[in-house]
Formats: structure tokens, C-alpha cells, sequence
């Protein structure tokens, strides 16, 4: 049994390895194995059945060894055949035309076998040419769909870090401008009020003071609304007491100009402090938040809460509005690019903090919500998942 599974190894690796010289060897040993084997048998067949041993050789040689072994051994059975078991035995010459009718119908079938096998073997060949053509192919190609999905996942890897560093400078700028405004500008604009007011004490016709009081109203107005942009680009208060008194100044301010009344659920004002990219975050929640429902809500009311405990913190902004069109929802979870620039740029800022973004809306009204650690990791550690959408109760 080891020597015939020794004997099969050899075929297929010979077929393998694609080695002439070893086809030529089985075709040698199969064409000799059927001679033997027929001498064995011959004292129960005697001059009967000469060819019945070398059936099996023939097929076995045309199937897996090639049209030259397989001419070679079918040259081997004939002279063997006709040499030692047909009539006069041990004797090329003196057979008479039985037998020459019996090895021309061997001959014959025997080329019959051999283009059959060929045909087929050619086929196996070609099929199997074609299948280690099609592995490598699917080699390559994972080779290439792996080194493209690296590439791929340094570029977005790029792309947030750069986006990261985005919000933070643009942050920086927003202070910056901010502060600008509130400490230059501003007090120029103060200045000018005051020296109007010196004037307007030294003009003593009617129409002089009337100028001088709409002059007056201009620049305490530019004042107003100085102070107003300073405060919304980088609330000083945001620097200085946290989120929370600067989302109250920020909402006491919106609640005026827009109509809109808004309710504030936050913790008392002590352990209230975050760091300051989680605070920075949510108060721009917090604006982004409500102009939106300023702007396309149709809402009358609104609320904001804010919950902490001791590694997260939620936060919660709600509306009775008309609610967000089905189509805008479903783009606004997905985070296509055309699901509103405020909303992308909350959902970056929550990447960097490992933080998750959840969006209901039907009829009733929208809630946004907020969770986050509250001691985020960076970009490079963290990922921000947007939690699937469920319907509000009615």
C-alpha cells in the first residue's frame, strides 16, 4: 500500500512538475507491469486472452502520461504480446493470419484509447493551466485590494488628523478674531461714544444735537453688535467659568433676538468645568443646534440639559418643531456630503472625542444628542460612531 501511494505521489508530482523523462518512465514500468502480469497468468489462460492485461497499462499511460509514452508503451505490449504469447512462442516470425487480424484490432483500439486519453488529458491540462491562472490572478488581486485598502485607510487617517487640526486652529482663529474684537475694536467704539457725548455737550443748536444723537445711537449699536460677534465667535465666559455660564449668556442672548424660548437643565456651576475641547464642543452644539431650529424648525419652544456622571457626559437638545424630512434624516446618519456642513463639523469634532451623535426626528419634533467620554482620546485612538435613528413617541 506505501509503495502504490508512493507511486501515485510521483504521478502528480510528475504532471506537477511537468518532467518528460519521468512520463517516459511510467509508460516503461506500466507497459512492463501488464507483461508480467500476463506471464503470471498464463497457466490458466495458455494461448488465450493475450491482450486482456495490457488494457488497463494502455489506458492508465494515455490518460495521464502523453501521446509519446503512450506510443512507447503500446510498442512495448505489441512485441511483448507477439514475442512471448502468440503462437509460435519466443518467435517474431510464423504467425499465422489470426494473428495478425488480433494485433492489428489492438493496434487499433489501442490508438483509439490513446487520442481519447490525449484529448482529454489535453483538456485536464489546459483547465488546470486555467485554474493556477485564475489563482494568481486572485492572489494578485488580493495583493492589490490590500495594499489599495491600506492606502485607503492611511488617506482617511490623513484626512481626520487634518480635519482634527482644522477645527482646532479655526478654534484659535475664532478666539483669536474674537478677542480682537472685544479688546481693540470695542474699546475704540466706547471711546468714540464717550468723545460724542463730550461734543454733543458743546453743540447747542436743535439740529446738532439730533445729529449727535443719531451718531450716538449708531456707535452704541456697532458696540452692541461688536460685543454680540465677539461673544458668539469665542465666548470670553467659555475661557473663563465653562460651558455653562457661557451657553446661559449665549441662550439669554438667542432667546432675544430670535423669539424662541429656550430652557436650560444644567448642573450647578461647581464640578461643572470639562476639559476644554469637550467644552468647546458642546457649546458649539449648542449653536449649531439652535439655529437650526431657528431656522427651519417652525419651532415655538426648546430645551437643553446637559447630564454628567462619573466618566460621561450628555448632552440634549430638543424642539417641538415640523421635524426633519425622512431623506434628510437618512443623510444626515449617514453622513453623506450633503447632509449640512454644521452637522459634519459636530460629527468631526465628536470623532476626535470619542464621542457618539444620535438624531431623532418625526413630527413631534427633533432631538439631538450628545454622549461623550469625559477624558476623550485622541483621533489616533479613538473613532466616533453615529447611533441609528429611532422614531419619536407621539
Amino acid at each position: 500500500m506505501q509503495a502504490m501511494s508512493y507511486f501515485w505521489s510521483l504521478i502528480f508530482r510528475a504532471r506537477r512538475d511537468d518532467q518528460p523523462a519521468i512520463y517516459y518512465g511510467f509508460a516503461v514500468f506500466a507497459a512492463s507491469a501488464a507483461l508480467l502480469s500476463r506471464a503470471l497468468l498464463s497457466p490458466g489462460f495458455g494461448s488465450h486472452y493475450p491482450y486482456h492485461t495490457v488494457w488497463l497499462a494502455i489506458i492508465f499511460v494515455a490518460w495521464y502520461c502523453g501521446l509519446g509514452p503512450s506510443i512507447l508503451a503500446v510498442a512495448i505490449e505489441a512485441l511483448g504480446i507477439w514475442y512471448w504469447f502468440l503462437p509460435p512462442y519466443h518467435s517474431i516470425s510464423g504467425k499465422n493470419h489470426t494473428e495478425y487480424f488480433g494485433m492489428f484490432g489492438f493496434l487499433t483500439f489501442s490508438a483509439i484509447i490513446i487520442a481519447l486519453g490525449e484529448s482529454n488529458r489535453r483538456l485536464f491540462v489546459k483547465r488546470d493551466k486555467a485554474e493556477r491562472a485564475l489563482q494568481a490572478a486572485n492572489e494578485e488581486l488580493e495583493v492589490r485590494v490590500s495594499e489599495r485598502t491600506a492606502d485607503l485607510e492611511r488617506s482617511n487617517e490623513s484626512a481626520r488628523r487634518l480635519s482634527a487640526r482644522i477645527m482646532v486652529v479655526e478654534d484659535e482663529e475664532r478666539r483669536r478674531i474674537g478677542r480682537a474684537l472685544h479688546d481693540s475694536l470695542g474699546q475704540y467704539l466706547a471711546v468714540l461714544n464717550m468723545n460724542l457725548s463730550l461734543l454733543r455737550a458743546q453743540v447747542k443748536t436743535e439740529t446738532g444735537n439730533a445729529l449727535f444723537s443719531e451718531c450716538a445711537g449708531l456707535v452704541e449699536r456697532c458696540v452692541t453688535e461688536t460685543r454680540t460677534i465677539s461673544h458668539l465667535l469665542h465666548p470670553p465666559l467659555l475661557d473663563e467659568l465653562g460651558f455653562g455660564s457661557a451657553t446661559r449668556l449665549f441662550v439669554e442672548g438667542f432667546s432675544r433676538r430670535s423669539g424662541l424660548t429656550v430652557t436650560l437643565d444644567l448642573p450647578s456651576e461647581s464640578g461643572m468645568r470639562l476639559p476644554m475641547n469637550l467644552e468647546i464642543a458642546l457649546f458649539r452644539a449648542v449653536q449649531e443646534g439652535l439655529t437650526n431650529i431657528h431656522r427651519y424648525a417652525e419651532a415655538t419652544c426648546a430645551s437643553i440639559s446637559l447630564k454628567r456622571n462619573i466618566s460621561t457626559v450628555h448632552l440634549s437638545i430638543r424642539d417641538n418643531g415640523k421635524g426633519i424630512p425622512p431623506a434628510l434624516l437618512k443623510r444626515l446618519l449617514d453622513g453623506t456630503a450633503d447632509s449640512g456642513v454644521g452637522i459634519a463639523g459636530m460629527r468631526e469634532r465628536l470623532r476626535e472625542l470619542n464621542g457618539v451623535l444620535e438624531i431623532q426626528s418625526d413630527q413631534s419634533g427633533t432631538i439631538l444628542g450628545i454622549t461623550a467620554p469625559t477624558t476623550p482620546g485622541t483621533a489616533e485612538q479613538t473613532s466616533v460612531a453615529t447611533a441609528p435613528a429611532n422614531s419619536l413617541s407621539a
